[in-house]
């Protein structure tokens, strides 16, 4: 027992514990080490990627130069596209308000209460009146309006709007006035970018005979 533990055995001991605290010591430091350097460079990472989402005032500068001259160039070209197709689309409504006032006439048979059409100069509306459904004012698009009108190739006046007389159709879905015929419907753009836009709706004979055209003078 003596020789058991002896001085030699307990000073060995003393070394044997120092040196395997000391390499615990030295494989925890490595760990945390280890640790803190892979958490350290994944933050960096992930602030390299947010500082990358931004925009230099310089780059904010060359976009908006591009943007504006794109925009001058493409704005006349879109906007005279725009009254091009608002005027086609007026152009048809009255036309189809013209074929709905004489097929009315028909159907109703009586000259008591004819189906007829009443325009106003320089207006973007016109009324549609005595028939079975959807009568009343009708809208041109915007930017439309109703230039002239001609009975038998003369413009009726500006001024008094009243005095134009409305178009009307009898039981048999004749122009009830004959002495109107040709008659021309003028429309034209009120905020014309580039040629001003321009069409028509013409009436030819006694029995509605209808015609259109654009961006020429109604024949008389």
């Amino acid at each position: 027992m003596k020789k058991m533990f002896n001085f030699n055995f307990f000073e060995n001991l003393f070394i044997n514990l120092s040196s395997f605290i000391r390499s615990s010591i030295k494989i925890l430091t490595r760990s945390d080490r280890n640790k803190f350097r892979a958490f350290s460079t994944a933050k960096s990472r992930r602030d390299r990627r947010v500082n990358s989402f931004g925009f230099t005032l310089i780059e904010v500068l060359v976009v908006m130069i591009i943007a504006g001259i794109l925009s001058a160039i493409a704005a006349p070209s879109w906007l005279a596209f725009a009254n091009n197709q608002r005027i086609n689309a007026s152009q048809t409504k009255i036309f189809q308000a013209i074929k709905v006032a004489q097929s009315d006439a028909k159907v109703r048979g009586s000259d008591s209460n004819k189906s007829k059409l009443t325009f106003t100069l320089n207006s973007s509306t016109f009324n549609l009146d005595n028939v079975r459904s959807n009568g009343g004012v009708q809208n041109l698009d915007q930017g439309i309006v109703i230039k002239s009108i001609t009975y038998q190739g003369i413009n009726q006046p500006v001024s008094p709007a009243t005095s134009i007389p409305p178009i009307e159709f009898d039981s048999r879905g004749l122009v009830f006035d004959s002495t109107q015929i040709p008659i021309c419907i003028n429309l034209e753009t009120t905020n014309p970018v580039g040629a001003q836009k321009k069409s028509w709706v013409r009436i030819q004979t006694l029995l509605g005979a209808l015609s259109t055209g654009k961006d020429t003078a109604c024949p008389t």
